[in-house]
């Protein structure tokens, strides 16, 4: 993804949009310019998911090594974006008059609006607009989205089949990240063959007005309201079963992978010795770096507890425990939610 410079010189900056692929490279593209390397544990500060203003002003302030510039990121600023009028004053004229010798980078995960009252409509943000402060990740046009999606398969190695591509764009719109997530559910199902228009309604079940691994994208992309509706669809859909089942499948494939990772990684493989361990084949390779992040933010210890989660919801599913209430595969999207986030 090219950035513009604009943006990326840019000393206070915003970056929005539900790509979370595309935030997490805007923001390390963004780091890589303003964050020296040398300074960076004395210097770089990354302020907690749903801090509130006056903890980012206070990192802002903290003093740096000298000739270093304090570097600040709010990596889940959505709670501090809701509203221009909800701003206090001295946050207003922080971001209107930076304070010297400081930098920020504020990260909302989902789209903000330029609407009569919304944050972009209303200074500083609407001024950050016009001199390309704000950046804005995901959303291609319905005429790319196609395109896209068979770029970005023959860059991971995968086959399409003809109309593929078309049918994966018109089901889930055009956000890149859900589409890159699907093209890497659709690898791991095909197990190295060309994706057929079959194979994509193989994996189908309503869940909703989406069609495809709803439930699968939701928890990678570590959003927890739409995991926990998408899993009530599935419920009413097939609440015997198939649906449910399918679901379990996925996660539990994933998770194995995270617990194989684990023992390798113990055992000291390295390189192509994990993706073989993971049972990734030379076409899947691409797929290590996810397991790599999700490990190194969950640790061993957390992959064995999500498979421990995953044995008992296949237990209840299967009515070979006490109770077949609905709360372990609730406790398990919402697991899965937390331990996949960006």
């Amino acid at each position: 993804m090219a950035l513009p410079e604009a943006w990326l010189e840019s000393r206070y900056a915003l970056v929005h949009g539900e790509d979370s692929d595309g935030r997490r490279a805007a923001v390390e593209a963004w780091k890589a310019v303003h964050v020296d390397p040398e300074w960076e544990v004395f210097s770089f500060t990354v302020c907690a998911e749903g801090c509130p203003w006056a903890e980012v002003l206070n990192a802002l302030r903290e003093s740096a090594p000298l000739g270093a510039d304090r570097v600040v990121l709010v990596p889940q600023a959505d709670n501090l974006l809701e509203k221009a009028s909800t701003l206090p004053p001295a946050v207003k004229a922080a971001l209107q008059a930076p304070l010297p010798g400081t930098r920020l980078l504020l990260v909302a995960r989902g789209a903000l609006s330029a609407g009569s009252g919304k944050i972009l409509g209303a200074k500083p943000f609407s001024e950050w607009t016009q001199q390309g402060r704000v950046l804005k990740v995901g959303g291609l046009d319905p005429k790319e989205a196609a395109g896209w999606v068979e770029a970005t398969a023959a860059a991971m190695g995968l086959g399409l089949d003809p109309g593929v591509a078309a049918r994966i764009a018109a089901r889930l719109g055009g956000n890149p990240g859900i589409l890159r997530r699907t093209l890497e559910v659709l690898g791991l199902l095909t197990d190295g063959r060309n994706i057929s228009l079959a194979h994509v309604d193989q994996a189908t079940f309503r869940l909703g007005e989406q069609n495809l691994f709803a439930w699968t994208k939701a928890w990678q992309g570590g959003a927890i309201p739409a995991g926990l509706q998408t899993l009530r669809l599935a419920l009413e859909d097939d609440p015997s079963s198939g649906g449910p089942l399918m679901l379990l499948g996925q996660a539990r494939r994933e998770v194995e992978r995270l617990c194989r990772l684990a023992e390798a990684r113990r055992l000291g493989q390295k390189g192509a010795d994990l993706a073989a361990a993971l049972g990734l084949n030379p076409r899947q390779a691409f797929l290590l770096d996810g397991y790599v992040r999700v490990l190194g933010r969950i640790g061993p210890e957390g992959a064995l507890r999500l498979l421990s989660l995953v044995n008992q919801t296949d237990l209840d599913l299967k009515g070979q425990s006490l109770s077949r209430s609905p709360t372990p595969l609730v406790n398990l999207t919402v697991a899965l939610c937390r331990a996949w986030a960006p």
